[in-house]
């Protein structure tokens, strides 16, 4: 039995690299790659072999859940209530 998932993978891809400078800006304004992977519909390790391609830094581990912390304490300050 086929896939239940009508994602063209193809097509995904082929969008991403229309998009190369509008996805490069987004990860640069700290927006995760899993993030990007997921508005555009490829899969995480295909974006992170397009930016290595693309010569784009890659975060380390680290750098990513600095950020990831930033922002979640960002979201949480201005929903938090006392």
């Amino acid at each position: 039995m086929p896939h239940a998932q009508p994602v063209d993978r193809a097509a995904a891809r082929d969008r991403v690299l229309a998009d190369k400078d509008a996805v490069i800006k987004r990860y640069a304004e700290e927006e995760s790659l899993a993030s990007i992977a997921r508005a555009y519909g490829v899969l995480d390790a295909w974006l992170t072999n397009q930016f290595i391609t693309w010569g784009v830094p890659l975060r380390t581990h680290a750098q990513a859940m600095a950020l990831w912390r930033q922002h979640r304490a960002a979201d949480t300050e201005s929903t938090f209530r006392r």
